[in-house]
């Protein structure tokens, strides 16, 4: 009779452990999984359009960074379809940040340009010749 109660506890005991082993599994799994970065894609997209609305096709230098922001999107996307969320947000945050410096530039640019335009004002009106 010991020995049928010993066989028992053992079963209960080995039905636990791996009870505890699977529910200690999927807690592990569960806490290293991340949810789909949608808000990236969407924040980074917006980036990327403005960007293109600003001139940064037509700045070389922010042309660049918006070309890489634009693969950078397409790869967290592919990366999102296979399921690797956390890399995935890493990518559209670099995504995002590529095509905020190309905004950046295009801006640069255009302010460059605007106050390489009221110098040369600056200059007619002190020389004395008419402004356009």
């Amino acid at each position: 009779m010991d020995e049928r109660k010993g066989n028992i506890m053992k079963s209960v005991v080995d039905r636990a452990a791996m009870a505890l082993a699977f529910v200690g599994f999927m807690a592990v799994s569960g806490c290293s999984s991340h949810p789909p970065p949608n808000a990236k894609v969407a924040s980074s997209e917006a980036a990327i359009r403005a960007a293109r609305e600003t001139g940064g096709p037509s700045v070389p230098q922010a042309a660049l960074h918006l070309k890489l922001a634009q693969e950078q999107l397409e790869e967290g996307k592919r990366l999102m379809r296979d399921n690797d969320n956390e890399r995935a947000s890493y990518v559209l945050s670099r995504a995002e940040v590529d095509a905020e410096l190309a905004l950046a530039l295009s801006r640069a640019e255009d302010t460059k340009a605007k106050a390489s335009k009221a110098l040369e004002n600056v200059r007619a009106v002190r020389s004395g010749a008419p402004t356009p």
